[in-house]
């Protein structure tokens, strides 16, 4: 009996082993809602060494087409379902294009493979008219009811939303299985919103939610810990539809691929979709999400956020693989390319592979515009050689944390003051201080992943569950740094407030609540009067008197230069805390402008175990972002060199603040290289518009000289060159490490050092 048991055990395993190819990494940690462990998918080596995304081929002529892989385009779009109708001989889709004969798809991919570009099947996934007019329950409802939605399918032939997290869902992932048996060919497949749109009512996500929950779906309200729970649910099963799409395309094609429009990886419209329409993770289910950039007025264009929004499109796939489309557009409101300098095509292109993420582009472009959109294809491929198999050297690590974003920021129309500020302002204070950061998400908050790292920065990091707590302390204790700020930990996993920090005891405070310090009107100055808005005073919340503590080591240096011991002005949020015994307090706030006001502490810092902690009380890093003063950016720096303690920067860069510099380790063929990214991102006419609207539109290049490149003591460094171009830079080696000297910098370069 024992050996049919294990004989029929064995059958099995081989049996699933057939059907679920292996294509999943390690699992990551639980989140709430799971019934089963969440594998990120492995990305095929052809994926990896992908760069040359080019967009728009399927609309091109044939010459078009082959002067676009010419200039390195590799893989490219070509649709084989439309909201309308499929483009092939489909046993599911019944309906048939008018516009588009049978005959198309075979020619197009014969003409693809010719030229060597790979095929990238598009399907738009909540959107297809015959599915929702032949099946009405298949429908997304959007608000609390049972009425299905219902549109005028001879107006709207497109229909209206599916829900893919009820039968749509399978029904979506057999039209792919069925694309792939036709088309061998088929590459990867590209959706175009493949997301859940942040709650359904539908008769199937009733009937699947009541049973898992044993609830029913509350109204669509974060505010609601119900529903924060439902969200949780939603993202749960979203998550289980990509893998099971994956598992399914896999078994028949293992290298086929995912490449995909993600919708919560780094735009800053995305970050505003609250509820979220996926979770961050699920970018770790797609071989390689790509992600709309934009640098227009509503995506905060002219900010420290297009930047940031790479380095998370990077982070978000634990820095395998992503992609970034610039959107070359002069404004978004309205939309349109009017007056678009083709110099700002490179600079979109290189701030993305700056921080990792591979450039794509929609290669038609005006008669204006095509050449230069040539030639910035033609810079990509220049260092195609330096951007792909890289990970980031490790030093200091930076939350962005999905679950606080959505289940503690709550609001679309606050979220960025409630939680974004703090993760953008200390991303730019490091950016600034060219201090090498890697963004990481929810999932990283492991020993393993954390052992990595020199200093932890948690800006905010309102929600925190109980595992990543403990493993936060541990990384302290053993030796590591620690900057957190505001909120961290004092919410869980859900959002759900907690009494008390849940790190209180490695933060050195005990939280005692919210200041009040709004401004008391005053007669003001009749010509200052004139030009503030009626809503003045009711701006003038949150504003505090800041000053460091006599005796404090903050007190030294540029920030003693700038501020000393004088009381300055600190608009940000803050937080009420008591510090505990053994904490020492570098510096306090009070209200502003008030002699009766008691002051509290504003940064606490804190030995524990082998390492040490600085909590910032007050937002330094929100307020460096939305209402800046240089001071905070050296508060920030200062603590994190402070807690990074002897672990040494990988490399300093000695350049203007408008420089950013990344680093990142390179292993490929068996060579291990470091190499320095450094892109100028000076704007000639930043700063000349009215703030709101403003977007970079650069239209020239202010060259910077002589920046100054240490790699730190420890690395054996065989040569030294700079890319592209190949130029050996001299060395000097002296006490800090090995230091070499680029001589000018235009957009981008890269210092590539040779490890032995």
């Amino acid at each position: 009996m024992k050996r049919l048991f294990i004989f029929c055990a064995s059958l099995i395993a081989q049996q699933t082993s057939a059907a679920e190819p292996n294509i999943w990494e390690a699992p990551l940690p639980t989140q709430p809602s799971e019934t089963k462990p969440f594998r990120p998918v492995k990305v095929p080596k052809w994926v990896e060494e992908t760069l040359g995304v080019g967009y728009t081929l399927s609309a091109m002529d044939s010459k078009a087409r082959e002067n676009a892989a010419k200039h390195g385009v590799t893989i490219s779009e070509m649709n084989f379902v439309d909201p309308f109708y499929p483009y092939y001989d489909s046993k599911l889709l019944k309906k048939r294009s008018p516009h588009v004969g049978l005959d198309k798809l075979p020619k197009d991919i014969a003409e693809y493979k010719k030229l060597g570009v790979r095929i990238l099947a598009v399907y738009p996934p909540t959107l297809q008219g015959e599915v929702y007019e032949t099946h009405r329950d298949w429908r997304r409802i959007p608000t609390d009811t049972k009425e299905i939605p219902q549109v005028d399918m001879k107006k709207f032939g497109h229909g209206g939303s599916l829900c893919p997290l009820g039968p749509y869902g399978d029904f979506f992932v057999d039209v792919l299985v069925e694309i792939l048996e036709k088309h061998p060919d088929v590459d990867a497949f590209s959706f175009d919103g493949l997301h859940h749109g942040g709650v359904c009512y539908c008769e199937h996500c009733r009937k699947k939610f009541k049973a898992d929950t044993g609830k029913e779906i509350p109204k669509s309200d974060l505010n609601d810990a119900a529903f924060r729970r439902y969200q949780h649910w939603a993202d749960r099963r979203l998550e289980d539809l990509v893998a099971k799409a994956q598992t399914r395309l896999k078994a028949i094609k293992p290298e086929v691929a995912l490449v995909t429009w993600s919708t919560n990886a780094g735009r800053f419209g995305h970050f505003l979709s609250v509820p979220r329409n996926m979770s961050a993770r699920m970018n770790l289910l797609f071989d390689a999400p790509d992600q709309e950039f934009w640098l227009d007025e509503s995506n905060r264009g002219n900010t420290i956020v297009p930047a940031f929004a790479n380095a998370y499109a990077w982070s978000a796939t634990n820095h395998r693989v992503a992609f970034s489309e610039p959107y070359l557009m002069s404004h978004g409101n309205p939309y349109g390319k009017d007056s678009f300098p083709a110099h700002e095509i490179e600079r979109r292109m290189m701030l993305a592979l700056t921080y990792g993420a591979g450039p794509s582009l929609a290669v038609a472009q005006p008669a204006q515009l095509q050449e230069a959109a040539y030639h910035c294809l033609d810079e990509v491929q220049k260092r195609k050689v330096w951007l792909t198999h890289k990970k980031p050297e490790p030093w200091a690590a930076m939350l962005m944390s999905d679950n606080t974003k959505t289940f503690y920021g709550r609001e679309s129309g606050r979220v960025e003051e409630r939680y974004l500020a703090s993760p953008f302002g200390a991303f730019r204070a490091c950016v600034e201080e060219h201090l090498p950061v890697a963004l990481i998400n929810d999932w990283n908050l492991t020993d393993a992943d954390l052992k990595k790292y020199a200093v932890l920065i948690l800006p905010n990091a309102a929600s925190l569950d109980a595992e990543q707590c403990k493993a936060i302390e541990r990384f302290v204790r053993n030796g590591g740094g620690l900057v957190a700020s505001l909120e961290t930990s004092l919410f869980d996993e859900f959002g759900d407030p907690r009494s008390q920090f849940a790190l209180s005891e490695l933060l050195g405070v005990e939280y005692r609540g919210q200041p009040k310090s709004t401004a008391v009107p005053a007669e003001l100055d009749v010509n200052f009067a004139k030009s503030i808005g009626a809503d003045y005073w009711e701006q003038r919340k949150q504003v505090f008197d800041f000053r460091i503590t006599p005796g404090a080591w903050l007190h030294e240096g540029k920030l003693k230069s700038l501020i000393g011991l004088d009381v300055v002005t600190l608009k940000a949020p803050a937080m009420v805390v008591k510090a505990r015994e053994g904490s020492r307090i570098l510096g306090t706030i009070s209200t502003k402008d008030d002699p009766k006001a008691v002051a509290w502490p504003a940064i606490v810092e804190r030995d524990h175990g082998k390492g040490r902690v600085i909590y910032l009380a007050a937002g330094f890093d929100a307020g460096y972002y939305s209402y800046s003063y240089p001071y905070q950016r050296l508060v920030l720096a200062n603590s994190i060199r402070r807690v990074a303690g002897d672990a040494k920067q990988p490399v300093t860069v000695e350049a203007p603040m408008c420089v950013h510099s990344t680093v990142m380790r390179q292993t490929k063929d068996g060579q291990d290289r470091l190499i320095v990214h450094l892109f100028n991102d000076v704007n000639t006419t930043g700063g000349h518009a009215f703030p709101n609207d403003d977007v970079p539109l650069r239209e020239e290049t202010l060259p910077i000289h002589n920046i100054r490149v240490t790699f730190r003591p420890g690395y054996k460094i065989k040569s030294i060159h700079l890319e592209p171009g190949g130029k050996d830079l001299a060395r000097k080696v002296g006490a800090d490490g090995i230091t070499v000297v680029v001589p000018r910098l235009d957009i981008h370069t890269m210092v590539v050092a040779e490890l032995e």
